[in-house]
């Protein structure tokens, strides 16, 4: 992929080693110019921890202390590990180019095509993406009988990976899991996922760490070539490692000791995935006489929006103190809005982001929205569209997850691979070629019984017992696939142009309405030209295997961003909104009961929090819909943990509670250490104030006594009729249509309504 890097700007001459250090700061320039054993950079977010790691690299190059080759450099992202080769190409010169700059499965992989053949695989391996996962494992929990949905191929992916990660395989899982049905079933169907693998010739993304780090622990030759070679190994984001990944780093610097890591354990938001913030923590204890350069100074946001950052992660037990600061401007208040529930919530954030553009001047493609689960995008997305604003939802649906694409790559794959399974099933009849299911279950059998892989099956039909249309359809497909890897390799754009054409996918797709049509062969193009950027076909399908939700993201595409907050991470935009900060929503309801689940839902909070540059909206609803249900909701704790002085509640009627609270002078919302409820109240009651808790605190409206037929008047919505009523205490909700803003149903403890009229009239 050199010619990637033809266009890039390169110096006249190289950053000299001092050039290199003038702009930075102290801390900075401590990181970059360090010498002699490990180094821990603690970076806060926006204290320019991207510019330290460049800028390090390029320093030992341009002093000589290491040539390019001999540099490791880790990312998490594939669009991470260009911009930084980038940044170093155009401080250095051209050489830098001769540098390893990828992320761990990418390095990983480049391991592994020069040596996998020493644990069994042969060369062109495929890599299995979670679709393929999935749907493998779909297909051995039908083989074996399973039900699909009490045992979802989703939590056996979950568990298989999660075993992976800890560096157990089939057997030992059964070993340390014992009897248990739930893991009996996972056991058999983890050995049956493993073999399956082997099988197809394909590893999914956990298997590339954990194969990589088996050969280099296996292999003396091949670990001492890499541990002589890598006389620099530097890691970004080493708050969000795993175990393996930590093995592996740990094994490549063992030589040299040059091992410098980047990270900010309050950015460690992916225990999910394994990853273990302890490999941050404990690095110094680890590393007894490594460096530790501290960087607390932001370069992205204004001061308000750093102090309710760190207000809001303090809160977290045992973690380094470090406390973001910026030389620059105090900047507006934190806005918070009350909505009534998901819907206003929604109207609430368009119109916001139409106020930014308007009245601050913040183009679309410098705002995003954030939501904790990728459901809540729904309703965001109808009301974007209903006001005229563009966006983008980020990790919807992915590029290469699209139908057309998918199939495309499929193909591709198999060129490649010839025991590719996954790729096989998916092309096999598509389109149609009259191997459906039954002439699928023959072929599978023929490969049980004679051992074989299933995507060779084709090119046995007659002995798989295939006949008439079934059968001129696998020499149809055999055909095929065999003048596609007649293809040159060096060649992938024609190669994904003759499947598009050869394969009769243009076909297929013409045939449906026009602008789907349209939009479908568009993507196809769109894939071709991206193919046009690689060297050989195995270059591309191993690029496009590996890329990550974040790398969709296109800053000149004019459109605001919607995405979730894990997906967030490592991005900044001038304007963000938080969505959703309710219990049980934001933090997640799993994490309620578990300590660490919460201290990593408030990493979370903090990311989002930080991504933002000069605006930042916070929004939270009364109510909201789940599982078809209307359910009341309350506000995050992490609301109550940003100091009211910070805030601009910009709610048309703010809750007479907040009012309480802001005249107490304490923070709004904030919850104390347990959490109090009435004795009519629901569990885990919102409760304000510090020290003891008191009681959580209502508006007094379920103590009106009000009945269906009766006149009130809301401090938003004016005044309505009661059309239903029920519960009691704290769970008192009526229904009331409005005279002007239509029907709500409301949480009365939580609603500033009052009697029409001020008594306690009926109407008759």
């Amino acid at each position: 992929m050199s010619h990637l890097f033809d266009a890039w700007s390169v110096p006249r001459r190289p950053a000299a080693p001092d050039d290199l250090l003038a702009d930075l700061t102290e801390p900075q320039r401590a990181a970059v110019a360090h010498r002699g054993g490990p180094l821990l950079v603690v970076a806060g977010a926006g204290s320019g921890k991207t510019r330290v790691l460049t800028r390090r690299i390029a320093h030992l190059l341009a002093t000589g202390d290491a040539r390019a080759h001999q540099i490791l450099a880790i990312t998490f992202t594939n669009k991470a590990a260009d911009e930084m080769r980038r940044r170093v190409v155009e401080l250095v010169g051209p050489d830098a180019q001769r540098m390893w700059v990828a992320t761990f499965h990418s390095a990983c992989l480049r391991v592994l095509r020069s040596s996998a053949e020493r644990l069994g695989y042969a060369p062109g391996f495929s890599v299995y993406d979670t679709r393929d996962v999935r749907e493998t494992i779909e297909r051995l929990e039908r083989e074996l009988g399973y039900d699909t949905k009490r045992l979802t191929p989703r939590a056996v992916a979950a568990a298989i990976s999660a075993a992976k990660n800890a560096g157990l395989d089939a057997a030992h899982y059964r070993d340390q899991r014992g009897d248990e049905p739930l893991a009996r079933r996972i056991g058999a169907l983890y050995a049956r996922y493993e073999e399956a693998l082997r099988t197809a010739n394909a590893m999914d993304f956990d298997d590339l760490l954990v194969n990589a780090l088996a050969v280099l622990t296996r292999e003396e030759d091949l670990r001492a070539h890499y541990q002589q070679r890598f006389a620099q190994v530097l890691v970004d984001e080493f708050q969000d490692t795993n175990g393996v990944q930590d093995d592996l780093v740990s094994l490549l610097a063992a030589k040299h000791r040059q091992l410098s890591v980047v990270g900010d354990a309050d950015q460690s938001i992916y225990r999910f995935r394994a990853a273990d913030v302890r490999n941050i923590l404990t690095f110094a204890e680890r590393f007894p006489d490594a460096t530790v350069v501290v960087l607390e100074q932001n370069f992205r946001s204004t001061q308000t929006i750093l102090d309710a950052a760190n207000a809001v992660i303090e809160r977290n037990p045992g973690r380094p103190p470090k406390r973001l600061f910026t030389e620059g401007a105090r900047g507006a208040p934190v806005r918070l809005y009350r909505a009534g529930d998901e819907w206003e919530e929604a109207r609430f954030v368009a119109g916001e982001l139409l106020r930014l553009r308007a009245e601050a001047g913040v183009a679309y493609h410098d705002m995003a929205v954030f939501y904790r689960t990728n459901a809540q995008s729904r309703v965001l997305e109808e009301e974007l569209m209903a006001a005229g604003v563009p966006y983008r939802v980020i990790a919807g649906l992915r590029f290469y997850d699209r139908a057309e694409v998918k199939t495309a790559l499929a193909y591709a794959r198999l060129v490649v691979n010839d025991r590719d399974e996954a790729s096989a099933r998916r092309v096999l009849n598509e389109p149609r070629r009259g191997l459906g299911q039954v002439a699928q279950a023959r072929l599978a059998a023929w490969a049980a019984e004679t051992g074989r892989p299933f995507a060779q099956a084709p090119w046995a039909a007659p002995e798989a017992g295939l006949s008439g249309r079934a059968l001129a359809g696998a020499r149809s497909f055999c055909a095929l696939v065999d003048g596609l890897r007649a293809h040159d390799p060096g060649d992938p754009r024609g190669l994904i142009e003759r499947i598009v054409r050869e394969s009769g996918l243009s076909a297929q797709i013409a045939t449906l309405e026009p602008r789907e049509a349209e939009t479908r062969l568009e993507n196809l193009g769109a894939l071709a030209s991206a193919a046009a950027e690689y060297e050989t076909v195995s270059d591309f399908i191993e690029r496009v295997a590996l890329v990550a939700d974040a790398d969709q993201l296109d800053p000149s595409s004019g459109t605001v961003s919607l995405m979730t907050l894990h997906v967030a991470k490592g991005l900044e935009f001038d304007a963000v909104v938080i969505t959703g900060l309710e219990e049980a929503v934001f933090p997640h309801r799993r994490a309620l009961a578990d300590p660490d689940e919460l201290e990593e839902e408030r990493r979370l909070c903090y990311v989002g929090l930080t991504r933002a540059k000069a605006h930042l909206t916070l929004t939270h609803a009364w109510a909201r819909t789940q599982w078809g249900q209307r359910v009341d909701a309350l506000p995050s704790r992490f609301l109550g943990e940003v100091p009211a002085p910070l805030v601009a509640d910009v709610s048309h009627a703010a809750p007479r509670r907040f009012a309480d609270v802001a005249r107490e002078n304490r923070p709004w919302g904030e919850p104390p250490a347990r959490v109090a409820r009435e004795p009519d109240g629901p569990p885990g009651g919102r409760v304000f104030g510090t020290g003891a808790a008191p009681a959580a605190r209502s508006t007094g409206a379920e103590r009106l006594g009000l009945v269906p037929g009766e006149r009130v008047v809301h401090e938003r919505y004016g005044p309505g009729t009661v059309v239903r009523c029920e519960g009691e205490g704290l769970r008192a909700r009526a229904t009331v249509s409005f005279d002007e803003a239509g029907t709500k149903q409301l949480v009365l403890a939580m609603t500033p309504l009052v009697r029409a009229g001020g008594g306690d009239q009926r109407k008759s």
